[in-house]
């Protein structure tokens, strides 16, 4: 075996130092170009992480991540500022962003605040900035290739006031949310959100704009990303169902279980279905999951959509399943976060049907 020689290489400060002793010889004169800005920009790929959200009636600030490409148990990855559930996640290939919440005992209060985490990198979050409509809680995710959304969450500072508005921030920048539009039909609050590379949809949620007013929508609507603006109708889910969750690859959306109809009394639903994210229409029936499942963590990559987290007529579960997004069929078992876990916590990911 031929042995390699690298001689000193300068860096960017100036200073000089022998690298990798061997044969062949490689020598540099001029300066080296290191990757610019922080570890964000390199790392692996693949990683599930949900963050916050609670184990009844504690809610959590920890978060945990998955190799999705792997199945297996969840790991450690850190904390968010403060525990809180009810949350919205939207991410880029390298940060996840994490939107307003529910924090505190009784009473409950929400909040406008945002923060972000390095996704190839474990450790705790960082503030982003705050949302420009206030304390929010319960909106839909959706990611474009450089902005996260926060669609038709509840803009209030304790329970009640359904809102419909889009907000969004550019991942790569902190700073504050600015208005995109409004939910143009019902559906608002604990709906859920999905992407292709050019909308963003959402799918079911309530049509009531008060708290009494618990019921739930079929509808489904898309916004273009290019386009500032309302959303347009797209088609109908085959039930009524809030407190969704929806994982996407470049052409499919799939929405998995939920409440379907009414608050009281509950009716869980275990139903999966999906559309074509491309072509307006109605949706269909895809599978089922294990249980009765509503309020989990929804991350993807472009193959697999999975559910981290559950909640179930008979308590929370910490459950991890997944669907094979381009195979209808049923969820199957991935793997078990750390303790049960539901509360609507925010799913990040680091592939996305919009991201590179």
């Amino acid at each position: 075996m031929s042995e390699l020689r690298i001689n000193n290489i300068t860096d960017t400060a100036g200073s000089s130092g022998p690298i990798i002793a061997g044969v062949s010889t490689v020598t540099s004169t001029s300066h080296m170009v290191m990757p610019s800005g922080p570890t964000e920009m390199r790392g692996g790929r693949g990683r599930g992480i949900i963050a916050g959200g609670d184990t009844s009636p504690t809610k959590l600030s920890s978060m945990e991540f998955i190799e999705i490409a792997t199945t297996g148990n969840s790991t450690d990855f850190g904390d968010l500022s403060e525990a809180k559930m009810n949350l919205t996640g939207a991410s880029s290939s390298t940060r996840g962003v994490i939107m307003g919440g529910l924090t505190g005992t009784s009473p409950n209060f929400s909040v406008k605040s945002i923060e972000y985490t390095i996704i190839s990198s474990s450790g705790g979050s960082n503030d982003f900035g705050d949302l420009i409509g206030g304390q929010a809680k319960d909106g839909a995710g959706v990611t474009s290739e450089i902005r996260g959304f926060i669609c038709g969450a509840t803009q209030q500072s304790t329970y009640g006031n359904y809102g419909n508005s889009i907000e969004f921030v550019t991942i790569a920048s902190t700073g504050d949310s600015t208005e995109f539009g409004d939910l143009a039909h019902p559906g608002k609050q604990l709906n859920a959100g999905c992407e292709s590379s050019t909308r963003g949809i959402i799918l079911g949620g309530y049509t009531g704009t008060t708290p009494s007013d618990n019921t739930a929508t079929n509808n489904i609507q898309f916004f273009n990303f290019a386009s500032q603006g309302d959303t347009t109708r797209f088609g109908e889910l085959t039930e009524k169902a809030r407190n969704v969750i929806a994982v996407s690859d470049q052409t499919r959306g799939v929405r998995m279980g939920g409440l379907s109809e009414s608050v009281s009394p509950s009716a869980f639903t275990n139903t999966i279905d999906f559309i074509t994210m491309a072509s307006e229409g109605n949706a269909t029936d895809f599978g089922d999951t294990f249980g009765l499942d509503l309020n989990g963590a929804p991350v993807q990559n472009r193959t697999r959509g999975v559910m981290m987290g559950t909640e179930t007529p008979s308590g929370q579960l910490n459950l991890i399943q997944f669907i094979t997004i381009q195979s209808a069929g049923n969820t199957t078992d991935f793997g078990d976060l750390s303790a049960a876990r539901a509360g609507v916590p925010a799913g990040l990911c680091d592939i996305n049907a919009s991201n590179s």
